[in-house]
């Protein structure tokens, strides 16, 4: 398929000029700033007729994965972005689309292309949010159309909430530091972390986050010093913070394949393969279908979360599938109150199956996200021929690069997605803030902003390392 025709409607997007000098570090973080407290603006500004909406808990997993805010003008979030994107590099990937990324020009094009679908996908997601949620119902009660006047700008707005975060998120990676959408799903699980954790707002019960709420208990004396890690007061922060580290040291550990430049005798380098070599992206897959069973399990009558009463055949099975693999009554099971439930036999049957499921979906997802997205050893091995590098010790053959780097690349592909998808349902069991596939995702992304932040910095302070790295 060539996307060719496609380029003429390219001149009429608005597109964030690139800046024609050097941006010092400081502007740049100036710039990175903003765009992130225009992102938390925005995700408390509500639609005109709506109000505040109530999350079912089968649209949580959305929330973190797509950096939204339901209700608010960010209700879908990132999610026509990264849709597109996935869509077109697979497509790209799997060689149904012809274009080289290689080529400025086809570079362009693939961005062209990928603007207009996230344009189109944003008004299609904003439709299905406002029409499944009834945004603007509170307003207009009985009238409550999906052609009424007020409900086809609500969808207009929410749509436009989307598309700015395109251009923010265009913003930040030509005038600031790292990427827009790492930018947001990092603030929007930070958020919502740090609201769990710290915040002062009060209920019926007490404050809302957990570290004042918890000193005001100790302090009137209603827990004893060792009821203070329970999962009602310090665990889900503990949680946090092993998840944390554990995912900075899988982050840092890589193997390094050596290389040597042909062309001349003793310069070489090294290709580095991450511990996490298939990222997040298996994580993200698996929870989004396994949060659709609960959507799919609804159109037969069935919540996965209650056996039906007088169930039939078909609705029997699907209240057993999709209570098992999915999570369920299981989030927080390794918390120091629930242990006990260890000992019912429907609870270990239904941690095995989801277990089993949840895994076994990280990896297929995985080899397919390797497979697509030039990740596999024999696109690496074109990436490593191409740049005029060999393996030492070998002659310079694609196929002879191929062959050592199938040593590891399947290996590692199924390590790495059993290691995040493992590292996703202990944080889950262990009822930890922002979920386990919110922290990978976080920790990830601020790795990758932590190593872009020293880049910018080095390259501040000797201008000709930036000249070295195209950027004067």
């Amino acid at each position: 398929m060539n996307l060719e025709f496609i380029r003429p409607l390219i001149k009429y997007l608005p597109e964030v000029k690139i800046p024609r000098k050097h941006i010092s570090f400081k502007e740049k973080l100036m710039w990175t700033f903003s765009v992130l407290v225009l992102f938390f603006i925005m995700g408390v500004v509500y639609p005109t007729g709506v109000s505040r909406a109530d999350i079912p808990e089968a649209f949580q997993i959305y929330q973190i994965i797509f950096a939204s805010n339901m209700g608010s003008l960010i209700s879908v979030g990132i999610g026509p972005i990264v849709t597109s994107s996935i869509i077109l590099q697979l497509l790209v990937g799997s060689k149904m689309i012809d274009l080289d990324l290689g080529k400025p020009d086809n570079q362009a094009l693939f961005q062209g292309t990928q603007k207009i679908l996230t344009v189109l996908i944003a008004v299609f997601e904003a439709a299905g949010v406002v029409v499944g949620f009834q945004l603007g119902g509170s307003f207009l009660g009985e009238t409550w159309s999906m052609f009424h006047p007020l409900v086809l700008f609500i969808i207009f707005q929410v749509a436009m909430g989307s598309i700015l975060l395109m251009f923010l998120d265009e913003v930040v990676s030509k005038w600031g530091i790292g990427s827009g959408i790492g930018l947001f799903i990092a603030g929007g699980v930070s958020q919502k972390i740090m609201a769990a954790s710290l915040s002062f707002l009060t209920t019926e019960t007490g404050f809302v986050g957990r570290i004042p709420y918890t000193i005001v208990s100790f302090l009137n004396g209603s827990v004893s010093f060792f009821g203070l890690f329970s999962s009602d007061y310090l665990f889900p922060m503990i949680a946090v913070v092993i998840v944390f580290l554990v995912v900075v040291l899988g982050e840092s550990m890589r193997l390094e394949i050596p290389l040597s430049y042909g062309g001349v005798r003793g310069v070489g380098g090294r290709y580095p393969l991450k511990f996490f070599y298939v990222s997040n992206i298996p994580v993200i897959l698996a929870a989004a279908l396994l949060a659709n069973v609960r959507m799919w399990a609804q159109i037969v009558g069935v919540n996965i979360n209650n056996p039906p009463p007088n169930p039939d055949v078909i609705q029997e099975i699907v209240y057993q599938v999709g209570h098992n693999i999915t999570l369920g009554n299981l989030y927080g099971l390794l918390s120091p109150d629930n242990l006990g439930m260890f000992l019912e036999p429907n609870i270990i049957s239904h941690l095995f199956f989801y277990t089993i499921s949840f895994i076994g979906l990280c990896i297929i997802f995985g080899k397919f996200w390797v497979e697509t997205t030039g990740l596999s050893a024999e696109n690496v091995a074109d990436q490593i021929q191409g740049g005029g590098m060999q393996i030492p010790g070998f002659r310079r053959d694609k196929r002879v690069i191929e062959r050592v780097l199938n040593r590891y690349i399947p290996q590692i592909t199924i390590i790495s997605s059993v290691a995040v998808g493992l590292l996703a349902l202990i944080a889950d069991l262990m009822g930890a803030f922002g979920s386990g596939t919110g922290i990978l995702l976080t920790v990830g992304i601020l790795h990758n902003l932590y190593e872009q932040v020293q880049q910018e910095q080095m390259s501040e302070m000797h201008p000709a390392f930036r000249r070295f790295m195209g950027k004067a």
